[in-house]
């Protein structure tokens, strides 16, 4: 019953944490955007945070699936997972937005 009940928890805590990226997205874009002077050092930042964010995750998931079973280490994939999905709500943010303004 503990595993089922882990296995919702963390669909959840994934749901939300895609769902804050995808709110933190439209935000960065509203507020950046209405200046506009601050687009290009934006997303020059913002990719260097998104791969940033990948090298860490995904190099350090193979290097922890040898740990699985300490405690520690299942925090860490965990937040790992975590910020993983805020970079893919951020993503799919800034693409819904792009559409916004294209049309």
């Amino acid at each position: 019953m503990a595993r089922v009940q882990d296995f919702f928890m963390n669909i959840f805590i994934n749901f939300i944490s895609i769902l804050l990226g995808f709110f933190l997205a439209i935000n960065l874009s509203t507020i950046l955007g209405q200046t506009g002077d601050w687009g290009v050092l934006s997303s020059g930042l913002l990719a260097a945070a998104v791969e940033t964010v990948s090298r860490i995750a995904y190099k350090t998931k193979k290097k922890l699936s040898l740990l699985k079973n300490s405690n520690f280490s299942i925090k860490l994939i965990l937040g790992i997972n975590i910020l993983n999905n805020l970079k893919i709500g951020v993503l799919y943010g800034f693409f819904v937005e792009s559409f916004k303004l294209g049309s």
